[in-house]
């Protein structure tokens, strides 16, 4: 998972959000909006995020179709399930037009049993109030991708499985991360598909880079594999790929910090 940037907000949004948030607040006078009474007119904003992600999921980074798939509410819409620290649920329907609360994701990782209205909080916060806007004093325990990296809080770990088995590679919340464990708890980033897709990923176009980079290290052609390097960190961590916070692990691991040091090899956050 790596931040995304979503740009600028598409002015049908705005004026969705003008008509719909005035009529549900008429009715969320009497009684608590549910699903129905919020519509699907934030969906306006499917294309925009869907190109602003570069077609990719916001949470396990798998590029999808725009069609078929969610625009994903950070903060639940109509229900919020905000346990460990929080036990009660109503959903922030005010949020459910705002730009700032809309994500392009994938239907395994936002639907059941994935995230659906899951929005953990951890213990001492204080749900925002009807009409207020994040972060107020909420202290989700999901990462939000739009305001941070990924790769701060979740790392990916190769598990060998045999000695002549290429293993697979697990999300694990990187240096004890709450909020790692908790997102891919919550998201099911470490569901068998996936695990599958990671490490055919990584075997496809990380291993035939990195071996080539050790290869020319081994005899002697640094400037070779400093270029090799260069290039390969052009690629897969751009932005436009599948999978880059795998990626920057996966170089971290067939290239390791001691051998990068040696040879002036810098891996950088995307």
């Amino acid at each position: 998972m790596i931040r995304i940037h979503r740009g600028v907000e598409p002015a049908e949004l705005a004026a969705a959000r003008a008509t719909e948030l005035q009529r549900v607040q008429t009715i969320a006078a009497t009684r608590r909006p549910v699903q129905e009474d919020l519509g699907r007119k934030y969906e306006i904003a499917h294309q925009a995020l869907w190109n602003a992600q570069r077609y990719k999921c916001c949470y396990c980074e798998s590029r999808e179709q725009s069609k078929r798939n969610d625009v994903e509410h950070f903060r639940p819409k109509a229900r919020a399930d905000r346990r460990p620290g929080i036990s009660v649920d109503h959903g922030y329907w005010w949020l459910t037009w705002t730009w700032e609360n809309l994500l392009f994701s994938c239907r395994n990782c936002n639907q059941a049993p994935a995230k659906l209205d899951k929005f953990p909080l951890a213990e001492g916060s204080a749900v925002l109030l009807v009409g207020q806007h994040p972060p107020g004093q909420e202290r989700p325990l999901l990462i939000d991708p739009a305001t941070e990296s990924g790769i701060e809080h979740i790392q990916f770990v190769r598990m060998p499985h045999g000695p002549t088995t290429t293993g697979k590679w697990y999300p694990r919340p990187r240096n004890g991360s709450r909020k790692g464990a908790v997102t891919i708890k919550v998201c099911m980033l470490d569901r068998p598909d996936l695990l599958d897709l990671y490490g055919d990923y990584v075997e496809r176009n990380v291993k035939p880079r990195t071996d080539d980079i050790r290869t020319a290290l081994q005899e002697g052609r640094i400037a070779d594999a400093r270029r090799e390097w260069s290039r390969a960190l052009l690629t897969l961590l751009n932005p436009r790929q599948e999978y880059v916070g795998l990626s920057h692990d996966a170089l971290d691991h067939f290239i390791p910090t001691v051998v990068r040091k040696r040879h002036q090899l810098e891996l950088r956050l995307p």
